[in-house]
């Protein structure tokens, strides 16, 4: 084990605040995802969890292919930096979008609901009408006498 020149541990940090960002990425593409599920904590909960799992595995994968995965202070360090520049940078302009995008498709989705619901409706009554006029007089069908006479 040789000691890095600080060129290679520049390069290193660089790299690992590029991977930071890439982190912050994937962060807002699961918050758009959870854009779509339900606000319930056990939810919320369970994507927090998967989420740190798998920046947890990146992290080392990227530890190893950057450095032979040696633990060195300044990578991990510059994760949580590069996500940072992210987040204020990049990230609230994605915010803003991711907003948009939600608040359209939902829209679509909730008159794409009531559509349906009122196509079945009218189905519905016209089917309710069509029945009522097929059901006719019990008095005048002659299988529903009972003297066949």
């Amino acid at each position: 084990m040789y000691l890095k020149t600080i060129g290679e541990q520049t390069v290193i940090f660089l790299y690992s605040c590029g991977f930071g960002f890439i982190l912050g990425i994937i962060f807002d593409l699961f918050e758009l995802a959870g854009e779509f599920l339900p606000r319930k904590k056990a939810i919320i909960f369970a994507k927090d969890i998967i989420y740190m799992v798998l920046c947890a595995f990146l992290s080392f994968l990227f530890s190893l292919a950057a450095d032979n995965g040696s633990f060195r202070f300044y990578i991990y360090a510059a994760f949580p930096a590069g996500w940072f520049i992210y987040y204020f940078s990049v990230g609230s302009f994605t915010r803003r979008v991711r907003q948009t995008f939600s608040t359209f498709i939902r829209g679509r989705f909730l008159k794409f609901v009531r559509k349906t619901k009122e196509k079945n409706a009218k189905k519905f009554k016209k089917s309710k009408i069509s029945s009522d006029l097929l059901l006719q007089d019990k008095d005048l069908m002659l299988y529903n006498k009972k003297d066949n006479s």
